[in-house]
């Protein structure tokens, strides 16, 4: 099935109003763009008045528009932004579907978890009242079972031929999106049409996506430009803020002196830097730049060799220019979010937005059998690893070992897992990278933001990563 042929396109409308106050004199504190879009996209769309609008409206398209189709057998799929949205969306629509009489039923598929805020433990077989070791996937089969909602859980991997309804309550992009999406694609007798409905005003860069992944990447190739990095540090040093001296000085005191003299030369510097830019766009545009040199230094030394200064002056910007803009803690943003409600929301059609017919899939390519036997890991292990790598607090330490564990229980995981044991090229590529979204998306659910916002957590090679590894180690272990 050509699932992404049109969209069906909404946009979220909501006006957030945050009642916490600073107290006067207080200095006022910068957040991470992304961040804090997270976080306040989090209050909208957990929102109970919007998911009650939401849901009427999607309804109201599943009974017109779904139902009918596969001579009245098609089933749909709702996919939410969160564990806990995706509760009320299933609240509330069993509710809806009990007022008005509806001869079909709904279902939610989630990873058990801790709500952040009620505390209280719930449970996919208590949630769904499923009997001791009946799947909900089995469950689903049913005729009497037309609604499936998902937070991560069988976003991939699922496989139930009459799906025919997609709504999207989450923004999925570039693999994520077809992989999403393409819970559609199997055929079966009478099917001939799906309906994908976007509530994010995503449409465009769910068919660029799926253009990009059928017929090669869009975009066409270019060599790497070796004068990139030299233009860039020469931009950085015409801004007058520091000098290659800093950067020499810095390095030599991280290597040799204790970590109080080493912060107070990074106060120091930002003090300079605010000086002498005063804007805070002026400041952010620096940041920004310093942050893209980083980047394009260690892009670019994978293929050409560059004088020792510019690699000195990466690690001085890769350590300093995060710190130049001052940061307010999880604990401060938080107090803000938590005093955010919804005061007016809405969903608005978009149109429908068309790939412009139907186009050829192309299989995806694996090696099959590739690698080595999947080692023996455990968390502690884990964590002892990442110790000796990262600097970790104890807090830290228990919320990694709390989600490792969760999702090296998670069966929809161990599903795939054992499903592709036999291509590693896969599981430690595309869907390592999934895996991680899912222990990124766990940690926006635990309001741990600014672990998401880390570096050292985000970045290729870093904490999540090492923990969607762990994750995919332990399945394969008990698939072998």
């Amino acid at each position: 099935m050509d699932v992404a042929a049109s969209i069906i396109s909404y946009k979220t409308l909501y006006h957030l109003h945050c009642h916490f106050v600073p107290p006067p004199g207080e200095e006022e504190k910068v957040y991470s763009k992304g961040v804090v879009s997270k976080a306040l996209m989090n209050v909208a769309f957990q929102d109970d008045g919007l998911i009650q609008y939401k849901s009427e409206v999607m309804l109201r398209i599943f009974e017109e528009s779904v139902m009918p189709l596969i001579a009245g057998r098609a089933k749909a799929m709702i996919v939410t932004s969160s564990r806990v949205a995706g509760l009320r969306y299933f609240e509330i629509i069993k509710e809806k579907l009990k007022e008005r009489g509806a001869k079909y039923k709904v279902l939610y598929a989630f990873s058990d978890f801790t709500h952040p805020e009620t505390n209280a433990e719930v449970h996919e077989h208590a949630v769904n009242g499923l009997k001791d070791g009946e799947l909900i996937e089995e469950r689903f089969e049913g005729d009497d079972y037309r609604l499936m909602i998902v937070a991560n859980k069988f976003q991939t991997g699922f496989d139930q031929p009459l799906l025919a309804g997609m709504f999207l309550d989450k923004p999925v992009a570039d693999r994520n999106a077809v992989q999403t999406l393409s819970r559609l694609n199997r055929k079966t007798d009478d099917k001939q049409d799906v309906v994908v409905v976007d509530f994010t005003n995503n449409a465009a860069a769910i068919l660029k996506a799926f253009q990009k992944y059928r017929q090669g990447t869009p975009f066409a190739p270019e060599e790497p430009d070796q004068e990139l990095c030299p233009k860039l540090y020469a931009e950085i040093l015409a801004a007058g803020v520091f000098t290659q001296k800093d950067a020499d000085d810095f390095l030599k005191l991280v290597a040799t002196g204790p970590d109080a003299q080493v912060q107070f030369l990074v106060n120091a510097l930002r003090t300079r830097f605010q000086a002498r830019i005063a804007v805070t766009e002026e400041r952010k545009a620096f940041v920004h730049l310093l942050a893209r040199y980083v980047k394009c230094f260690h892009f670019m030394s994978c293929f050409f060799s560059f004088a020792a200064e510019l690699k000195s002056f990466a690690t001085f910007a890769e350590v300093v220019g995060p710190q130049l803009i001052k940061q307010g803690s999880v604990s401060d943003l938080m107090k803000q979010i938590r005093q955010t409600e919804v005061i007016k929301a809405a969903v608005e059609y978009q149109g429908v937005t068309t790939s412009g017919g139907p186009v050829k899939l192309k299989p995806g390519k694996g090696k099959k059998g590739s690698g080595p036997p999947p080692k023996k890991v455990s968390v502690q292990d884990m964590i002892a690893e990442i110790r000796a790598k990262f600097d970790i607090t104890d807090e830290e330490a228990l919320y990694i070992k709390q989600v490792t564990e969760e999702k090296s229980a998670d069966p929809a995981i161990r599903s795939t897992v054992t499903a592709h044991k036999e291509d590693r090229l896969y599981l430690e590529g595309a869907y390592r990278s999934q895996v991680n979204g899912e222990i990124q998306g766990t940690y926006q659910e635990l309001g741990r933001y600014e672990e998401i916002a880390d570096p050292k957590y985000k970045d290729t090679g870093g904490i999540f990563d090492i923990m969607a590894v762990t994750v995919i180690q332990t399945h394969l272990s008990f698939a072998a």
